[in-house]
């Protein structure tokens, strides 16, 4: 069993310089945080973490992984896939890292939010809030091009009344 301070280090919100950004299918865009911090993350709060990956298996375009970790004698598993025949580069390697590479990455980083570690980017609003509350003010320009005062980071409607982007926008400053 895993006891409430290690849970509570694990999903720590990660340093605001930590999130990185990246373009979304179709416009927008999204905070992210790079495997290297997950990783480094449990190796922080649990140095003895253990982790196994299974073989890649191809599953028509996909390159799929399954990666358990274990921690505390508590073991969660996740699942990573990756495009399987990857982006080249005109050098004949790949761009970003190898197919297996992206998809070890997605497992790791799936497997590791099991625990908590990263969960809260599935809410990108609390992630626009949190880094704006650091003085990270990245998220004010997602939140325009994501248009989140109308769908919200999750598709749901926000509920700000009958306020202009603007004052919207001023709010989340606060």
């Amino acid at each position: 069993m895993i006891d409430a301070e290690l849970l509570k280090a694990l999903k720590t919100p990660f340093a605001p310089e930590d999130h990185k950004e990246r373009s979304l299918p179709g416009g927008g865009r999204w905070f992210y945080l790079p495997w290297q911090k997950i990783k480094a993350r449990l190796d922080q709060t649990f140095p003895e973490w253990q982790c196994s990956f299974s073989d890649p298996v191809i599953t028509g375009e996909l390159i799929v992984i399954r990666c358990r970790i274990t921690i505390a004698g508590v073991t969660r598993e996740g699942v990573g896939n990756s495009d399987a025949y990857g982006e080249k580069t005109s050098a004949g390697g790949y761009k970003f890292g190898s197919p297996v590479e992206k998809a070890t990455a997605d497992a790791l980083k799936n497997a590791a939010e099991m625990f908590g570690v990263g969960a809260y980017l599935d809410d990108q609003q609390f992630v626009v809030k949190y880094l704006h509350s650091k003085g990270d003010y990245r998220g004010v320009k997602f939140a325009q091009e994501n248009d989140w005062k109308t769908h919200g980071a999750m598709g749901k409607p926000v509920k700000t009344g009958e306020v202009s982007r603007d004052q919207w926008l001023a709010q989340q400053k606060r």
